[in-house]
């Protein structure tokens, strides 16, 4: 990758790609970041595309609702950037923003997944280390304890032969790390000892405080335990179901690991990490109400499907599944309380820019029953005519009330309607226009008399009591907040409305990235005081400090220099400016007409020239404030003052020849 340069006499790696001590943070940062496949890493998320031949990918940004992707991966630059909302970086900033990490949190993460280990000086004490890595690492423990547990202790023959009654094989149990927690509330706390402190454990919600306060206990107990893994793998928690034959009274049937700063339900799907290719390569991801139906459904063959955990379909999931998929397809049990949870997601997700449909399993089945009753070919041609949300609502209703009279039409027509009321952000869209032309055919009722239908029940639900309440802004702001606020807003103005100023500023830095080598000609003839833009002069103090180093101030290097996400993607903002002026050509072409002299032409001068010449203005400017200041004796002429005069005319003769 160009612009990366590793002292390798300093680094020795060890067997399996484990770094050995000798290199420099910086070198073991620009390290990992080099053996980190960006597209591979962004790709685990969203679902990217390949544009120009796989120059570039494109995806939908996973960082606000991107409706047309507007998400651009360049894998020859290793970098990430969004044209509509202006996020952009390298993989640390990604994983920073992504998975909400601080910065070591994500150089270990990122490290881990290459294999690398961390130099000593590096790693911090217990007290300090970050809490992602350490909270995957119990998780992962766990994992394998409550996993062996089942395969290979007395303990777990119940568990056992529970399993193989409700069919799962052994090739899913091992594939899923299905485990089980014994019948003892201290189990897992006698394990850890030595291990792992109890205060981790707990916030890895592993155990709980006893209600007396006398201690802790194991959260999950005489449960067959089903891992929960985040798109990247991790575990980071569990969903325990109770054996039939358990002794513990009022105990839920179905126990989750409570929310912890790993493991958020409401955004997290079950199994995707396992669906994500069958979804990419099919287009479709079918959503199923539990874990055991979508285990069952990868048992069967049907791999696109994953599973809420516990909770209803939520906003932030069908955000996620849309930038893997353009159709989703909610799978519902066929009995009532199925149907009924069916007609409560319809108005959360009428207005989501994806093709989302609804399927309803007949004969009162659930998905696990129904594919072992009629296989997987039944279940995907179900899926195939699954109606979407409109139509589904429709069936419902026509079915509910008939269409035969005149009143039973108004109802249908009513129940339509009123979806469209509640739905939030469908108003004008397309979906709501199709709608609302489908039902004068469906109903036989004239159009006008819809539309007006639609306008009264909007106008009931105008009052007070439905507007949104108004946001209350915090008296105060934590220590920090305001300063990191007040950047990231300058570099947005920065990137959004220009100044003159800040264009010329912005072509210094772009020029640098272009050709690294050029930065002992700008030191020669700039510094950093020749800089106004604050968030600018800081990105050439950077450059100038890799020089001293003894580093090219590449866009490789700058990028990995910064730890903080809002600079990270005004770099490549920056880069990606100067490629679409074509700085690279214009350099090269500058170089052959000069080739044989010492003197930059072209456009570094054309650059350091302006920037020079602003600083010669802005000199004459307050020289010229200095006099109006001082007396107008001109009898009394102190030297100084003689000297501001004569640099005055220097300036107007100056500032004459560059307008003649």
């Amino acid at each position: 990758m160009s612009g990366i340069v590793i002292s390798l006499e300093r680094i020795s790696i060890g067997g399996e790609g484990q770094v050995v001590e000798g290199q420099s943070s910086e070198e073991f940062k620009e390290l990992v970041r080099s053996r980190t496949d960006i597209v591979q890493l962004i790709g685990e998320t969203i679902a990217l595309q390949p544009q120009q031949g796989g120059r570039v990918y494109k995806g939908l940004c996973p960082f606000h609702q991107d409706h047309n992707p507007s998400f651009t991966v360049n894998p020859e630059r290793q970098s990430y950037k969004c044209w509509v909302c202006s996020e952009g970086g390298d993989c640390y900033s990604f994983v920073m923003k992504h998975d909400a990490m601080s910065f070591p949190e994500a150089l270990e993460f990122l490290a881990r997944r290459a294999h690398l280990e961390l130099p000593t000086k590096m790693r911090r004490g217990p007290a300090e280390s970050p809490e992602k890595p350490r909270l995957y690492d119990v998780l992962a423990w766990a994992q394998d304890e409550f996993h062996n547990c089942l395969l290979t202790s007395a303990a777990g023959e119940r568990a056992r032969q529970y399993l193989k009654e409700r069919g799962f094989t052994q090739a899913t149990i091992s594939r899923c790390k299905i485990g089980y927690s014994p019948d003892d509330r201290e189990w897992l706390l006698r394990r850890a000892r030595g291990k792992f402190e109890t205060d981790l454990l707990l916030r890895a919600r592993l155990i709980k405080e006893r209600t007396d306060g006398s201690g802790c206990v194991d959260k999950f107990v005489d449960r067959v335990l089903f891992p929960i893994h985040d798109e990247r793998g991790h575990t980071v928690g569990f969903g325990g179901r109770i054996l039939p034959d358990h002794s513990w009274k009022d105990a839920p049937k179905y126990l989750n690991s409570d929310d912890s700063p790993v493991f958020h339900k409401s955004r997290l799907c079950y199994g995707l990490n396992w669906a994500r290719e069958a979804i990419k390569k099919t287009g479709t991801v079918l959503v199923t109400e539990g874990y055991t139906d979508c285990i069952k459904a990868h048992q069967a063959g049907l791999m696109n499907v994953v599973a809420t955990l516990g909770t209803a379909l939520t906003d932030l999931h069908v955000t996620l599944l849309k930038r893997l998929a353009r159709k989703v397809v909610l799978v519902y049990d066929g009995d009532g309380p199925g149907q009924d949870a069916s007609e409560r997601a319809l108005m959360k997700f009428l207005a989501q820019d994806v093709d989302l449909r609804i399927l309803t399993l007949p004969d009162d089945l659930d998905p696990d029953e129904f594919l072992a009753q009629r296989g997987t070919v039944a279940m995907e041609q179900l899926i195939e005519a699954a109606p979407d949300v409109g139509e589904y609502e429709l069936r419902l209703l026509i079915k509910r009330h008939g269409v035969e009279t005149l009143d039973a039409r108004q109802r249908v027509l009513d129940g339509m309607l009123e979806l469209l009321v509640v739905s939030p952000g469908v108003m004008g869209t397309n979906k709501e226009r199709l709608l609302i032309s489908q039902l004068p055919l469906r109903l036989r009722l004239p159009e006008e008399e819809v539309r007006k239908r639609l306008s009264e029940l909007r106008g009931q639900r105008k009052s007070p009591a439905s507007r949104p309440a108004e946001r209350k802004v915090p008296a105060t702001d934590p220590s920090g907040e305001a300063a990191r606020n007040a950047r990231k807003r300058s570099i947005l103005s920065l990137q959004q409305t220009q100044s003159k100023d800040d264009q010329l500023e912005s072509e210094l830095i772009q020029l640098l990235f272009t050709s690294p080598d050029m930065i002992d000609v700008v030191r020669r003839e700039i510094g950093t005081d020749d800089i106004k833009h604050e968030v600018l002069r800081d990105l050439l103090t950077l450059c100038f400090d890799l020089a001293d180093e003894g580093w090219p101030p590449s866009f490789d290097r700058v990028l990995s220099r910064w730890e903080c996400p809002d600079m990270k993607g005004l770099v490549v903002w920056l880069d990606e400016q100067a490629r679409e002026r074509d700085f690279a050509n214009r350099l090269a072409q500058d170089a052959a007409a000069q080739r044989g002299t010492d003197h930059p032409e072209g456009l570094i001068r054309l650059v350091l020239d302006k920037l020079k010449w602003r600083r010669t203005r802005d000199l004459h400017q307050a020289s010229q404030t200095s006099l109006i200041e001082r007396p107008h004796d001109t009898r009394k002429l102190t030297d100084e003052t003689r000297e501001l005069l004569i640099k005055a005319a220097q300036f107007h003769r100056q500032r004459a020849a560059k307008t003649s």
